[in-house]
């Protein structure tokens, strides 16, 4: 991204089809959503963009469009026609706002999400050391990479699908944060003004790092609580929980404890 340059007229049919093309590979179930930041107040096309527009509607794309400057009526068709959100950013936090509402994708909808199986592999690290050809380098390479639980090819980057093969290799993490997209962890409840005044009800430090919810003079701080399991986090990690890892510390280890006494049972 360093390389690219920012000089020369925007093109919204080159972005269209350049997008078109690559989330033509993504199977049915897959979502299909496009998020265009445009700065410009015009639009340098070659061809007829209605066109264009028009063939991302029947690729079935969901493009949503952020502008920075004045309103533009071919972004706003644009959205309409494929069933996206036009927005505009009166600053910088609300740029990033606009961002953060719209990176999650979007309800599939359920013609087109049709349930597959899909043969997935899970790679094996290439040991340090061995010369191997790499797929997508087309090179010999030494050490690193991953290697093919089928055909035994070698590739550097993970998620990757197999030119031999057809065999689509993921890691674990890719796994679960899929499935953590799919179902998000409730927000957390601000612990109320009259509990804070309780001190011998509330704990001391935050479940999830364990510093002090407490301030100066031993009063307690600003903090919030899971409606599931009642544990107590700080601001922080309440961020953090949302927003990075998907998952409730204290619904977990409520979780584990209780597969752990049903196996003694």
């Amino acid at each position: 991204m360093g390389k690219l340059g920012t000089s020369g007229d925007a093109s919204l049919q080159n972005g269209l089809d350049l997008v078109r093309d690559l989330l033509n590979q993504i199977p049915s179930y897959g979502h299909l959503d496009v998020l265009i930041l445009y700065s410009a107040l015009s639009t340098c096309d070659l061809r007829d963009i209605l066109e264009t527009i028009q063939k991302c509607k029947a690729s079935k794309l969901s493009c949503s469009v952020i502008g920075l400057f004045a309103e533009l009526y071919i972004c706003k068709h644009l959205c309409q026609e494929t069933s996206g959100i036009y927005f505009l950013a009166l600053d910088e936090p609300h740029l990033k706002e606009l961002v953060l509402e719209l990176a999650p994708p979007s309800p599939a909808i359920a013609e087109f999400a049709v349930a597959n199986l899909i043969k997935m592999g899970f790679p094996q690290r290439v040991a340090q050391g061995v010369i191997s050809i790499c797929l997508c380098h087309k090179e010999a390479k030494v050490g690193g990479g991953y290697t093919y639980p089928r055909c035994k090819t070698r590739i550097c980057e993970l998620p990757a699908e197999c030119c031999i093969c057809g065999l689509t290799l993921v890691s674990s993490p890719h796994l679960a944060r899929s499935y953590h997209h799919l179902f998000l962890i409730r927000p957390f409840d601000d612990v109320s003004p009259l509990v804070l005044k309780d001190l011998h009800k509330l704990p001391k430090n935050c479940f999830g790092c364990q510093l002090s919810l407490l301030n100066l003079g031993n009063l307690p701080g600003p903090q919030v609580a899971c409606p599931n399991c009642k544990k107590h986090f700080c601001l922080d990690c309440d961020i953090y929980l949302h927003e990075s890892l998907h998952n409730c510390p204290g619904c977990e280890s409520l979780r584990n404890s209780k597969t752990s006494s049903d196996m003694e049972q």
